[in-house]
């Protein structure tokens, strides 16, 4: 049982009023909206929250509870601590604040499950960094490297700011319906053979992982051949900088950044040279993954997968087969983020 006093929140209030309550944005109420099943929500003349005179608020209120918070009503019923939706409750906590920074971090180790030292006075940065390289240990979850934003200090392939979470979406996951329209045409023009191998390859690399504050990420890399500035751009830095970008295997890209780059042509090489980096999720290799060792042994269902809000692809398939292997080159073939890398 949670009670929460809404100390902003007077008798005169109606539906919706959460809304605009303190308590909606702070860091260290997130889990006390989450962890109990039973929550009771007064006014400021402590009478309950819309007159309700229930065991239970939370269940009366689910709805306005999701619209405030902007998390789904089946985290509120049935959350577990864990790694499962690493990113999901990154961008929940993207919207809220604490008074002490480290704290942002802090706040969240419950959520999460994780047990880290609490070091007040080490900075905002590093208590979200060593945070966000437990997640990507634990989880290998690649999609908390998805974010728009700072880099941070504490190493650059993390944002300095959880608010960063909050500023971009996941990319939309394709149906099975269209999975299955790119496999009938990439069985005419793909060996099947050649695909399975492509497939053995990606299943043997190695996970994402931590050492020393580096990250070990496999990646699929992309060489630039070309990158020009665009023309009759407004010459306004605080925009940024627009680019067409050319990369072998891939197709014309148009990028943007907040930094001037060395334009670079195959007529024109320059000493600076530039790869555009796909870390590789592997999601996508539709395999089961247990690495959550908050989950007991007795739910040892699938973890979600990129499209799990979209209908979800987990079926059985042999691990090798051509079946899988086309799958795999189908969602390879989809919109994906990647790093601008330059290497001097």
């Amino acid at each position: 049982l949670t009670i929460v006093y809404l100390s902003d929140v007077s008798p005169s209030s109606g539906s919706g009023a959460l809304v605009s309550s303190v308590c909606i944005t702070r860091g260290w109420t997130l889990q006390e909206f989450l962890a109990p099943n039973i929550i009771l929500f007064y006014r400021n003349n402590w009478t309950p929250y819309l007159n309700h005179h229930s065991n239970n608020h939370k269940a009366f209120i689910m709805q306005e509870l999701k619209n405030v918070t902007g998390i789904d009503s089946r985290f509120h019923v049935t959350f577990r601590p864990g790694m499962r939706d690493p990113r999901e409750k990154l961008v929940w906590a993207s919207k809220r604040f604490t008074e002490k920074p480290e704290d942002v971090a802090y706040s969240l180790f419950g959520i999460f499950g994780v047990h880290l030292p609490v070091i007040y006075g080490e900075t905002k940065q590093k208590a979200l960094g060593r945070l966000l390289e437990k997640i990507v240990a634990q989880s290998r979850d690649i999609s908390v490297l998805d974010w728009v934003g700072k880099s941070s200090e504490f190493n650059s392939c993390l944002p300095t700011d959880i608010t960063s979470y909050g500023l971009t979406s996941l990319l939309p996951c394709p149906s099975e319906d269209e999975i299955q329209a790119s496999i009938e045409l990439l069985e005419v023009a793909v060996d099947g053979a050649v695909a399975s191998e492509l497939y053995a390859r990606l299943n043997s690399t190695n996970h994402p992982g931590f050492s020393n504050q580096r990250l070990h990420l496999p990646c699929i890399m992309f060489r630039v051949t070309q990158l020009k500035r665009r023309r009759h751009q407004l010459e306004d830095e605080e925009i940024g900088f627009a680019y067409d970008l050319k990369a072998r295997g891939l197709r014309d890209l148009h990028i943007t950044t907040d930094k001037r780059l060395v334009q670079l042509s195959q007529a024109r090489p320059t000493a600076q040279k530039f790869l555009l980096v796909r870390p590789w999720d592997r999601r996508l290799l539709e395999l089961p993954d247990f690495s959550d060792d908050t989950e007991s042994m007795d739910d040892l269902s699938p973890p979600p997968s990129p499209s799990d809000s979209h209908g979800g692809f987990f079926e059985e398939y042999e691990p090798f087969g051509p079946e899988r292997a086309l799958r795999l080159i189908a969602r390879l073939k989809r919109l994906f983020r990647a790093f601008l890398l330059a290497q001097q």
